[in-house]
């Protein structure tokens, strides 16, 4: 069987086994979205007009989209682990494995619910600005759907610079332990940049931003943020793309290698023992 036929079976897998629950979160955030878009237009219907300018409605979409990514990336990230670490608990993987190489198993895993976290952000997106437009809640400029448009791109490289650790670090856990202990330093590396993201946007573009903008593992959080209230350069853009880019393809490398050499040992894996077992099996 082709690769790229094993990773689409793996995905149909977790599409199947993810539906109900995805179509359930994404109702929910979508309506508790737009149900917000509707009580705000309410509020303000008495004065006839938009209540809010545009470059207020840069500033607050630029924080909602700080803390979407955020979560996005988060909770994804804690699915694929979870799931890694529950079919190493429940020993399906040695039955999955007989049949395909371990880094096509976390590819279609990964791509999979890549694509659900990505359905949610987007439509939670499209029907925010739709409802705020139909509504005449706030303008929406050109240069904010362009930066919101930005956000899905960000979200894609974020989330697979992740991802791929998440899933990892799933592999090395104990069948006992508590997978958020495993996800704590990878949690850390988010939430460090997210909390000086939306504490120092309000006060302006900042020297800290502009450098965690350029920083691969903090990139996709900052500089949507900066894009979005136009505080970034052109260049700035680009080489923060590249640097992303590099950094991913490098990440994706790297959790490869560390779950094909953890995800078929018992118990808890260090980091230096699964890249020497992997060794041993690609």
């Amino acid at each position: 069987m082709s690769v790229w036929k094993t990773v689409l079976l793996v995905m149909q897998r977790e599409f199947a086994a993810r539906k109900k629950a995805f179509a359930v979160s994404t109702g929910i955030i979508v309506s508790v979205a737009v149900g917000a878009i509707v009580l705000a237009s309410l509020a303000t219907e008495s004065s006839g007009g938009p209540q809010v300018t545009a470059a207020e409605a840069d500033e607050g979409i630029a924080f909602v989209s700080v803390i979407l990514l955020f979560l996005g990336i988060i909770f994804t990230g804690q699915v694929i682990m979870e799931g890694v670490a529950e079919e190493k608990r429940s020993r399906v993987v040695e039955v999955v494995l007989g049949t395909m190489l371990p880094r096509h198993l976390l590819t279609g895993k990964v791509a999979a619910i890549g694509l659900m976290g990505l359905g949610e952000i987007v439509l939670l997106t499209v029907s925010t600005v739709a409802a705020a437009r139909a509504l005449d809640v706030f303008e929406v400029p050109m240069g904010t759907i362009l930066g919101l448009a930005s956000m899905v791109v960000w979200f894609l490289l974020g989330f697979a610079l992740y991802s791929a650790l998440y899933g990892a670090a799933g592999a090395m856990v104990s069948p006992h332990e508590n997978v958020a202990n495993g996800a704590f330093p990878i949690n850390i590396s988010l939430a460090i940049p997210y909390m000086v993201a939306v504490t120092t946007a309000p006060v302006g573009d900042n020297v800290v931003l502009r450098i965690l903008s350029l920083v691969p593992l903090s990139a996709p959080l900052t500089m949507p943020l900066r894009m979005i209230r136009r505080f970034a350069e052109p260049w700035e853009i680009g080489l923060s793309l590249g640097l992303t880019v590099v950094a991913t393809y490098l990440l994706i490398r790297l959790a490869g290698r560390l779950y094909t050499g953890a995800i078929m040992r018992g118990g808890k894996v260090r980091w230096r023992d699964a890249w020497r077992t992997a060794a041993h099996v690609e």
